[in-house]
């Protein structure tokens, strides 16, 4: 009889310790997310110095519909999106679809992530992008335009080489028709260059102190270099900062806006200074592919325009910041800035005086008739001007 009793309880614990076994588990409640930190704010480029562009005082009226058609534009950028001319590009953009009630979208692409600097022009003449930034310098495409920067002409001012080149854009069709399918939404001169080197050089106050020097250089500049045993390389503004830190140049003949917004005063010891309009002036700008213009209709064609001429003329201040924030940082670094006496500037400019005439002779022997006359023309503007 217990044997009995004893039997029976085994068979019960074992259906019970089955039937627990086979029970769904109790699963413990997952502990609630913790919450996600607040987005930081976007903070400003380092190396942006200008100030915002004010907002309109009277806010254009959003429509009451969408547009039935939205223009959807690209263009593109070879330099970094975290300096002071991308931030007023994007600006630009910006005040484009604002005004056009959003008839308008522009969609910039930096750092060569669309075209390389050397296929800009190429690529928004053939419509690979509706238009970009463009550096007349080391350029193949627009010889006869190289009038503007041609070294040691003397230009005044960033100014005077603005009006100086609509002057000569409208007097002599030959500029614009050098554009092709392309056209130029808005060019102007850009400071004056000078040269900055790196403490793998020394001190240069007249060209023949560049003896052995290897440089980044507006390229006209090259066969003039070569004279004093000095070479010119034409690197891509991407390439510019590693090839400055790794010793494969020891120099930047060029502007302060360079030199300050891409990093680069940080690894320079020595700046010298050739007077106010330094060595000559380079040209940036704006170009557009003429069929993607067309096709905006005559009003935001306006708009366009105007939002151009606004924006990208803000210059005449932003440059002049950008250009003392560079001096400030390379004293304070304690670079040595050196001040040339106008004998020894004079020299950099009689330097550059065989370029004009080799220019000439080059751009006459390609077919380009009247290049020397368009020279005279723009000399005597420049004449003009200091006065």
């Amino acid at each position: 009889m217990k044997k009995l009793i004893l039997v029976t309880l085994v068979i019960i614990l074992t259906v019970g310790a089955v039937l627990s076994a086979c029970a769904e588990p109790t699963v413990a409640p997952a502990p609630a997310p913790a919450p996600a930190p607040a987005p930081a704010p976007e903070q400003p480029g380092k190396y942006i110095v200008i100030e915002p562009a004010p907002a309109p005082a009277t806010p254009t009226p959003k429509p009451a519909q969408p547009p039935e058609k939205v223009h959807k534009l690209i263009f593109t950028d070879w330099g970094p999106p975290h300096i002071d001319i991308a931030m007023r590009e994007r600006e630009w953009a910006a005040a484009i679809e604002e005004r056009t009630g959003g008839r308008v979208h522009i969609d910039w692409f930096f750092a060569e992530s669309l075209l390389r600097r050397g296929d800009t022009f190429r690529g928004i003449a053939a419509g690979l992008a509706d238009g970009a930034l463009y550096v007349s310098s080391g350029m193949p495409e627009l010889m006869m335009n190289q009038v503007i920067i041609l070294p040691g002409t003397g230009m005044p001012s960033q100014t005077a080489h603005h009006d100086i080149y609509l002057k000569l854009l409208a007097k002599h069709p030959e500029l614009e028709e050098e554009y092709g399918n392309c056209f130029p939404l808005y060019m102007r001169g850009m400071p004056g260059e000078h040269l900055h080197l790196t403490d793998k050089f020394h001190p240069v106050r007249v060209p023949e102190d560049m003896a052995g020097l290897k440089a980044y250089c507006n390229t006209l500049w090259a066969g003039q270099w070569q004279t004093v045993n000095a070479a010119v390389t034409n690197l891509t503004p991407m390439e510019w900062y590693t090839a400055l830190d790794r010793n494969l140049i020891q120099g930047f003949f060029g502007h302060w806006l360079a030199i300050f917004s891409f990093g680069l005063t940080e690894l320079m010891k020595y700046h010298t200074i050739i007077g106010e309009g330094g060595g000559g002036m380079n040209q940036l700008g704006y170009i557009m592919n003429r069929d993607s213009y067309a096709e905006l209709p005559p009003d935001i064609q306006k708009i366009f325009m105007d939002a151009t001429n606004e924006f990208y003329g803000m210059y005449e201040v932003d440059d002049v910041k950008t250009q003392e924030a560079g001096l400030a940082m390379a004293k304070e670094l304690g670079n040595e800035i050196i001040y040339l006496t106008p004998e020894e500037q004079q020299k950099w400019l009689d330097l550059a005086k065989p370029i004009h005439e080799q220019w000439i002779a080059k751009r006459e022997a390609e077919g380009f008739t009247r290049t020397r006359e368009i020279y005279n023309d723009m000399m005597q503007m420049i004449a003009e001007y200091k006065k």
